[in-house]
């Protein structure tokens, strides 16, 4: 019978009566998946065993602010990102709708893409999340061993069998409390549960030391920062860019757009030419080269076969997630697109200015023609020309050349426009350090959390 079947390419499984009774009588074939049948077949408690609580909190209307003293919100698909967007909404309804989460609690999300996960630590501690994505609070002592095993091929597969809906899936609470989790050995726990928390804390040590870059590239150049100025505008509810200007400035280019007369981006040059010692444009031998590359036909393969490739939304991840391969012998000029040691990505389309250093993460990879790359000068510190973009005084200045009528765009050209500020070699490098010592230790909690789902892995299938 199955030799039959398996001449369709349909999803189809074959499946006891007596157990689709027990399981809530579900006839989609993917809740019956070999692996949900592997993981059955070991020793397994539900995962509500090992927590306290899981819940969703309740659907809401969302009503954005910008104003810092209320509650910082994250999306869904922002909870693995470095780089969310900043959004908020009321204290009072973060607070009324249980919806900040707390240190150590485990994010799932649950709706769209299932099961990206997270553990909430102290650059997310207090923040409101969308309510799609639920909540585990695990038991001390299991807190990186569930994140570890939901983030697994075996527990990650099992949250995506287990999801509902026709056209968009998802998945909540009631039915993650229900995933089987496998009993393993004490030691075993203890030893992924120990590496998952470690990668938490070196995250969060990664995240302070780009902060103290970041303050010292305001201090060195004695900026003062932009979000505390306020401006003149025709709608203070900022639901849309409307900004005074004069007719000389609008001659500067023929720009008739208001992103281009976005006053904190002439008060961040204003600031750059007034306050810093010495500065220039990036053009001006700062970078050697500033680019992107044409498009090309990408031909994907599976694992082992080519060479992993970066798309533009991948650059803001914690850890890039269903990474595609490009064919090694099917991609034309494949050398010219690999990203190298040093190099600064900035996004070019779509959401733009969002910035990544390649340093011990993404060398060789491949990366889409939708980044900028942004490579410096030898004089110049890398680390510190990241830092600098990736700041309001970069972010800003970029935001205000954006174009396009329906997708934003940036060309290279446009990002070497960019007023800069010079230090001394020793200022740069004390700053460009202070990046490559936080990307050192992203680096590590990738590979601890690696090493974490080896054991994992070796510890489920020992016996089989």
């Amino acid at each position: 019978m199955s030799a039959i079947l398996d001449k369709f390419e349909i999803d189809i499984s074959l499946v006891s009566s007596s157990k689709l009774k027990f399981d809530e009588c579900r006839i989609d074939p993917k809740f019956f998946s070999e692996n949900q049948n592997f993981i059955n077949n070991l020793d397994t408690n539900p995962l509500e065993f090992y927590c306290s609580e899981i819940f969703n909190p309740p659907v809401f209307k969302r009503e954005f602010l910008q104003d810092e003293n209320e509650c910082r919100y994250l999306a869904s698909a922002e909870i693995v990102s470095l780089a969310p967007e900043i959004t908020y909404i009321t204290n009072e309804q973060a607070d009324r709708l249980r919806l900040r989460v707390k240190k150590n609690w485990i994010l799932v999300t649950g709706f769209g893409t299932i099961g990206s996960i997270r553990i909430s630590d102290n650059i997310i501690n207090g923040y409101a999340i969308a309510n799609n994505v639920s909540r585990i609070i695990a038991n001390t002592g299991f807190e990186g061993f569930i994140a570890a095993y939901l983030e697994s091929s075996y527990g990650n597969k099992l949250l995506n069998d287990h999801a509902a809906g026709a056209v968009i899936k998802y998945i909540e609470a009631p039915h993650i409390s229900k995933i089987p989790v496998p009993v393993l050995d004490e030691k075993v726990v203890k030893s992924i549960n120990e590496r998952y928390l470690t990668a938490v804390t070196c995250r969060e040590k990664a995240h302070e030391l780009l902060q103290e870059a970041d303050l010292l590239l305001h201090q060195y150049n004695n900026l003062p920062p932009l979000s505390e100025t306020n401006f003149e505008t025709l709608d203070p509810s900022k639901e849309n860019e409307i900004y005074f200007t004069n007719v000389s400035e609008v001659n500067y280019g023929f720009r008739l757009d208001a992103n281009f007369y976005n006053p904190l981006a002439k008060l961040a040059i204003s600031n750059i030419e007034k306050y810093s010692k010495v500065n220039c444009q990036i053009k001006d031998g700062v970078v050697s080269r500033t680019f992107y590359l044409n498009r090309f036909t990408r031909t994907f393969v599976e694992k082992g076969f080519g060479i992993p490739y970066m798309a533009g939304k991948d650059i803001i991840k914690i850890r890039p997630s269903d990474v595609s391969y490009l064919s090694n012998t099917e991609t034309y000029g494949m050398e010219d697109y690999k990203l190298q040691t040093g190099w600064i990505l900035m996004t070019c389309s779509g959401t733009l200015g969002r910035t990544c250093y390649i340093h011990h993460n993404y060398e060789n990879w491949v990366g889409t023609h939708d980044l900028i790359r942004i490579e410096c000068s030898a004089n110049f510190d890398s680390g510190y020309l990241y830092a600098f973009l990736s700041s309001e005084y970069g972010y800003n200045q970029v935001m205000r050349y954006k174009h396009g009528a329906v997708i934003d765009h940036l060309t290279p050209e446009q990002v070497e426009e960019i007023f800069f500020p010079i230090l001394p070699d020793k200022q740069q490098k004390e700053i460009g350090d202070l990046v490559r010592n936080a990307y050192d230790l992203r680096a590590e909690a990738i590979r601890l959390e690696d090493e974490a789902q080896e054991i994992l892995t070796q510890a489920l299938t020992k016996n089989k």
